[in-house]
């Protein structure tokens, strides 16, 4: 299966305490992430739900997890019976100081591996562009990028 890896990385004006808890907040995530709300505990091996609506959207398991650092998380989403098809996936997280020292300043990496080429995989990849984005407008002026759906 021909595979292709989406990668978003972005310097974000946000120490990474703060980047990990809106990843890792259900009440802030709806800003950025869709309208989707997180919820786990983000320990190894626990699993974690993305709900809109009271349904489920995404789903996984921790697989890896350094607070504040990275975490690598399995993905199967489920908001469309195309999404729904494809295989379980990886997304990864890393939060890094930038090459050249700025006090205030977080990289965020995500990595999402896995994911097979088509149109479906093309339209999740763009979604992570919009994801990130929105996370970090959220973390650097208090404001959501666009409103999340249903809001």
């Amino acid at each position: 299966m021909d595979t292709h890896p989406v990668t978003v990385s972005l310097a974000i004006k946000a120490e990474p305490e703060a980047i990990w808890a809106a990843l890792t907040d259900g009440t802030v995530s709806p800003a950025y992430y869709y309208g989707f709300s997180i919820d786990s505990s983000f320990d190894e091996g626990a699993p974690y739900t993305y709900t809109a609506g009271g349904a489920p959207m995404i789903t996984g398991t921790v697989t890896d997890v350094v607070p504040a650092e990275s975490m690598t998380m399995t993905f199967h989403g489920v908001w469309d019976p195309g999404v729904a098809a494809l295989p379980e996936t990886v997304v990864r997280y890393d939060l890094t100081a930038p090459a050249m020292p700025l006090p205030g300043i977080t990289v965020l990496t995500m990595t999402h591996t896995g994911m097979p080429a088509g149109d479906t995989a093309q339209n999740v990849a763009n979604g992570w562009v919009l994801i990130m984005s929105g996370l970090k407008t959220l973390l650097e002026t208090g404001e959501p990028l666009a409103t999340p759906p249903g809001a």
